[in-house]
This record gives structure tokens, sequence and C-alpha cells, in this order.
């Protein structure tokens, strides 16, 4: 190797170092604002960490992968996830940086880097998929593990890079472990109780509030609920009160089962105040909520709605039960052991109160 390729790959590295000093806007554990490199160098020591989980790839490529993937920002700094919307142009933005950070290389050092860049950003290889998804997993295991301001977004954790962390069962299962964590974070002010006498009017406000906007909504969840109460059928009727003010709900109730199968329970209406959706509130009522109804001996719960939220907690589609006029997707079962019943589902006739 001559001695201007020493050189060149010495300036390279010497003004790779700005990445020390690019902050992000995750925070340490000790409260100081974390920089791209010690997010860089985590994000290697997660693919080593969890290499033998990486069967079929190419570990050196990985971590090379991993070592470039934000290199570019050394030049022009950090985009935080949450505001890459405002920012379409980033890609190109940090090509450039990096095409500017590299020139002193020989053309075979640079032309690695650019490939390995271009395959990371592109998602094109197993390998870059893959440190797609550590890349997302590091940065909320870091917003949930810093000691952040007060108004930091952890919400923002909940959906962010799904659609890379949910590409194998090792990725999936590390985002539901650290999704808890993020749930936590949000919830650590919450407390989810049985409802009381004097919660009754706050509970009809909030589900009205929660449904308004709701294109598939008859907007009669509150009097339903209401109705339930007055036919004494809440088996479940908790609600998560934060700062003294009640700030989500949920009803469950009993269903019948054409069949005559008993102990089958329906789950809804659950609310969440408009502005506190998103926030893993309604994932802790549901929670309580199944558990507290599992505690009462019920064989299962059925609930209708969105597949890709209800599946979370176990329930699936299931073709021995129906609900009238709904497709079969839509309407979902949670055994809680034994045999499943068959026949078709009626909710109480308090689900058919007019507004």
């Amino acid at each position: 190797m001559n001695i201007e390729t020493l050189h060149g790959r010495l300036e390279f590295l010497r003004e790779s170092e700005r990445l020390k000093s690019v902050l992000r806007s995750a925070h340490t554990s000790t409260g100081r604002q974390e920089s791209t490199a010690e997010h860089s160098w985590r994000l290697s020591l997660m693919a080593m960490v969890f290499a033998d989980e990486l069967k079929g790839l190419d570990l050196l490529k990985v971590l090379k992968l991993c070592l470039v993937h934000d290199l570019g920002e050394a030049i022009n700094g950090d985009i935080p996830a949450v505001s890459k919307n405002d920012f379409p142009h980033k890609s190109e933005q940090e090509r450039a940086d990096l095409l500017h950070l590299t020139r002193t290389l020989d053309d075979g050092a640079r032309g690695e880097i650019l490939a390995l860049w271009e395959d990371y950003e592109n998602a094109t290889s197993a390998e870059a998929v893959a440190v797609k998804a550590l890349d997302k997993l590091e940065t909320i295991l870091q917003h949930n593990q810093g000691i952040n301001p007060p108004d930091f977004d952890y919400a923002f954790n909940l959906t962010y890079g799904n659609q890379y962390t949910k590409t194998t069962a090792l990725f999936n299962t590390l985002r539901g472990l650290i999704d808890r964590d993020t749930r936590e974070k949000l919830n650590m002010n919450l407390n989810i109780r049985n409802e009381q006498p004097e919660d009754i009017k706050p509970i009809s406000a909030l589900t009205a509030a929660a449904f308004e906007q709701e294109q598939h909504s008859s907007h009669t969840e509150h009097l339903i609920v209401d109705a339930l109460r007055q036919a004494g059928q809440l088996t479940v009727s908790l609600v998560a009160v934060e700062n003294d003010e009640i700030v989500g709900h949920v009803a469950i109730s009993p269903v019948t089962v054409s069949s005559g199968a008993a102990g089958w329970y329906g789950l809804g209406p659950i609310s969440v105040a408009p502005d506190c959706q998103g926030q893993g509130i309604g994932s802790s009522l549901m929670k309580a909520a199944l558990a507290e109804l599992q505690g009462k001996g019920a064989c299962g719960c059925v609930v209708l709605g969105d597949p890709g939220y209800y599946g979370r907690f176990g329930f699936k589609p299931y073709a021995g039960l129906e609900l009238p006029g709904v497709p079969q997707e839509y309407f979902q079962t949670l055994s809680f052991g034994g045999d499943l019943p068959t026949g078709t589902v009626r909710y109480h006739a308090s689900f058919d109160v007019e507004g």
C-alpha cells in the first residue's frame, strides 16, 4: 500500500471523528444527549450479541453496515426519527455528505463504504434489512433507558420501524419486550381501577368523545355502557386514571352463544381520551380487563374490531363462532382454556340502543 493511500485513509478517519460530536435527540442514562457514534457503537454491539440468532447472514457485512449506516451525519448532523417527514431529501443529503467525507479515500475503500450505505438505505440485502431492524430497536432501547426531557414523546416508540422489526421472530420478540418498557414509561402515573359511582358521568363523556370522530362508529357507545350498567351487565368496568383524571375506560359484558355454551363475554366498548391515544393506555386497560375476566372464571372473550390491534392480546378469528353481518376476520376470539364453542354469538340488548 503506498503512502498516499495511507494518508488518505488517515484523513478520512480524522474527519469521521466528527461523528463523536453529532448529538441525537435521545439521552443517555446519565441525562446527557447521546452521539451518533455512540448509537453506532451499541448497534454494532447488538449485532454481535445476537449473532447466533442471525443465521445465514454475513456477520462481517452486518457489522460494517452498523458502522456505516449513519456515517454521513458527520457532516450535517442527525435528523431525529420523529422529524424525518419534515426532511424529504434526507437520503440525498446524507449521500452527498458521505461522498464528501470519503473524498480522500482510494477508490476501493470509498466504493465499499458507498455500496454498504446504498445497501442499507434501500434495504437491499438480508443483512441490510437485519441492520435496519436492529437500528430501530437500539434507538427505542435508548429512548426508554435515557433520562429524557419531560416532554419526550415515548408514544412515538410504539410505531417506529414496525415494518422492519416484524421481519423475523427474533426482532418481533425483542420488539415486544422493548415495547413493554415503552408502555411502562408512558403509564408510570397511570392507575387502573374498578369504576366508582362518581365515575359514571366522566365515563360517559369520555366514551362519547373517544368515538366522536370514528368513521365506523354508531356514536352510541356511551349509551351502550350506560345501558349495560343499568341492566346489571357490566361484568368488568375499569377506568384508567392519570393525575386524578379519567383518561380511559373498558367494558366487558356477557354474550350468549346459540349452542348454549356458558362463560363467554364480549369486550367493548373500550375508550381512550382523544388527546391521550397512542400512549399505550388502551393496551394497559385491555390487559387488566382480560386478567380480571379470567380471574372471574370466564371461559373466554370475543371482540369486534381491528385484527391487527386485538391480535396483540391473543385474539384470533375463529370460524366456529360468528356474529351475523360481520366479516369473519373482524370478529375474534380469545379462549382462557378448554374447548372452543361453536354457534352464533349475540351481545346483550343494550348494544341495540339508539341515540
